[in-house]
């Protein structure tokens, strides 16, 4: 299996952590996060959302194997999928991946590494907040739009930006949204998704124009808050690995790598990336 430079382990035997508790942050990652459609097949989630510019929406989860099937001949059936909708195959590789050869023989059909990301928590106690005055921050139950033009700042594409707006609305589980408002609107924004005394923090954005100025960490305080009324006793993230600012600044909020994942991709036969 290729090593990932920068990123936390995929290798089960390296982990410091339980693989247990990477399957329940990997399951409630995906509930935070839902795919239009999931296809569940003997212990594997096949996650397609059309439309959606998004490797977690368009991707397999991996966490369980039930199957009597030839390894090779499930991944064929993956690439049937998703080839017939145009999209590559995709696998997300964690720790927890089942079965545990799966990344090997991903790499051995061809299969390269996408996105490697780490994934880091703390106990939601540890998170800490901003020095000094903080600006007011306003909880909200859905994407408004003034949200939704903040967290996708750089995309025009009208469609996609819907589309991404009805997938938050999906989140089953319980969930807030956070922003703080400028004189034209929302500037800094977040997502913070609860679920099994695990609270995942995404969608974290603020607008160039207004970075460098604390209102991040102070929206990532407010998330904390409310997390801690719902009982989590500890809170998620993911941040890609070649993301340095990200990284250091969810390091000194108190988040610590605990593992690391990737996605492997092939391009299928009618694939439109």
């Amino acid at each position: 299996m290729s090593g990932i430079t920068g990123a936390g382990s995929v290798r089960a035997r390296d982990l410091r952590v339980a693989v247990g508790d990477v399957r329940v942050v990997e399951g409630c990652a995906a509930n935070a996060w839902p795919a239009t459609m999931v296809q569940q097949t003997d212990g594997w989630q096949v996650r397609y959302s059309p439309g959606v510019a998004n490797r977690r929406a368009n991707s397999v989860l991996p966490l369980f194997d039930h199957s009597a099937q030839n390894l090779a001949d499930r991944i064929g059936d993956v690439e049937t999928f998703y080839g017939q909708r145009q999209l590559p195959s995709r696998f997300m590789i964690s720790p927890a991946s089942q079965p545990e050869n799966l990344d090997d023989e991903l790499e051995r059909q061809g299969y390269h590494i996408d996105a490697p990301t780490l994934v880091q928590w703390c106990a939601t106690a540890d998170v800490t907040g901003p020095d000094g005055d903080s600006a007011e921050v306003e909880l909200l139950d859905g994407p408004t739009e003034d949200w939704m033009s903040v967290y996708m700042e750089d995309v025009q594409d009208q469609g996609e930006i819907a589309l991404k707006s009805d997938l938050i609305m999906r989140i089953g589980a319980a969930h807030i949204l956070a922003k703080i408002n400028g004189p034209g609107g929302a500037v800094a924004v977040g997502l913070c998704v609860y679920e099994k005394g695990w609270a995942g923090i995404f969608c974290m954005h603020t607008l160039q124009s207004h970075r460098r100025r604390g209102l991040g960490r102070q929206v990532l305080v407010e998330l904390r808050d409310w997390a801690r009324k719902k009982g989590a006793e500890r809170m998620y993230l993911q941040v890609e690995s070649d993301n340095p600012s990200a990284r250091q600044f969810y390091q000194t909020s108190g988040f610590v790598t605990q593992y690391g994942y990737h996605y492997r991709t092939k391009e299928t036969e009618h694939a439109i990336e």
